[in-house]
């Protein structure tokens, strides 16, 4: 389902109930929170979540084991990440540039299946000794 660019400003509740989507483009709608309703959506593959005003996702986003291609956290006002998202160990695609995050949470580090990590355009200033556990 792409709903990019349309203005929502917050997710109408019927998106919640299509628990069939495997795509959800939410990006660049003034967002400023996402309901915990969204670890409904158990078959999601990619998530788009960018240019949005998040300063927060829901930990019920950790609970999408089906999210394995892309999560796009990027261009909001994340200033950290539910611990939850370490158990996205299938996730092969994370992008959480351009955010407030001073420093690499290790629920990324811990996220086995990661190919390509974004991080550019944070307040980062070192990272982490469990940036070894990516590979």
């Amino acid at each position: 389902m792409y709903l990019w660019k349309k203005r929502l400003g917050r997710v109408p509740d019927w998106v919640w109930e299509r628990t069939e989507l495997e795509t959800l483009v939410l990006a660049d709608n003034d967002l400023t929170e996402i309901s915990g309703e969204i670890g409904c959506l158990k078959r999601l593959r990619m998530l788009d979540l960018g240019h949005n005003q998040l300063a927060s996702v829901p930990d019920a986003i950790g609970g999408i084991e089906a999210l394995t291609d892309f999560l796009y956290l990027h261009d909001n006002r994340l200033s950290g990440l539910p611990a939850s998202l370490a158990r996205l160990t299938k996730l092969r695609y994370l992008n959480i540039s351009d955010n407030a995050l001073e420093t690499l949470p290790d629920c990324v580090c811990e996220m086995a299946g990661l190919v390509e990590l974004r991080a550019s355009g944070n307040r980062l200033t070192s990272l982490t000794d469990s940036i070894g556990k990516a590979r």
